[in-house]
């Protein structure tokens, strides 16, 4: 069952709330800037506010100085799984991996220009590794891209 992302303004509202009820102050700026960066994946920004939320102390304020520490702890949580989940995979799918995640949402990845950019061997052979990686989940497709599915892994993989 898909739902819609929650509206932003809502969000805001809802978290902005929960941090006063429990005697923290939450910066609106924090929530948006979250939403926007994660495209409302509600997983993520849930994630990252949680963190925010536990590492505000009590009458503390949660400003955007704390946004890149708590992005950065969960990221160093999972480290280890994302490398080793790296190191599992087939070098072409390895490569092509890494290069769509350069992209961020990928187009025309069976060209001959995506592959050059990339160092790639052939369409063929992206293709392939497409494959491949779309039934690991490693990427998804959307309309006319694709990109890595995890974003905390898209982020991880990309400060390698």
């Amino acid at each position: 069952m898909n739902l819609p992302p929650i509206p932003k303004d809502k969000y805001r509202e809802f978290a902005v709330r929960h941090f006063r009820e429990n005697h923290k102050i939450l910066c609106p700026e924090v929530v948006d800037i979250l939403y926007d960066r994660f495209a409302d994946g509600t997983f993520y920004l849930q994630k990252v506010m949680n963190m925010l939320f536990l590492k505000t102390p009590d009458n503390g304020i949660c400003g955007m100085e704390m946004v890149e520490a708590a992005i950065d702890y969960i990221i160093n949580f999972t480290a280890d799984t994302y490398a080793e989940l790296l190191y599992q995979l087939p070098e072409k799918q390895k490569e092509v991996f890494i290069a769509i995640n350069k992209e961020g949402k990928a187009r025309a990845i069976n060209s001959g220009a995506f592959c050059k950019r990339y160092g790639l061997a052939s369409p063929s052979s992206v293709k392939s590794a497409v494959n491949g990686l779309l039934d690991k989940d490693f990427i998804t497709k959307e309309r006319d891209y694709y990109e890595v599915y995890d974003k905390f892994f898209s982020l991880w993989l990309a400060k390698q």
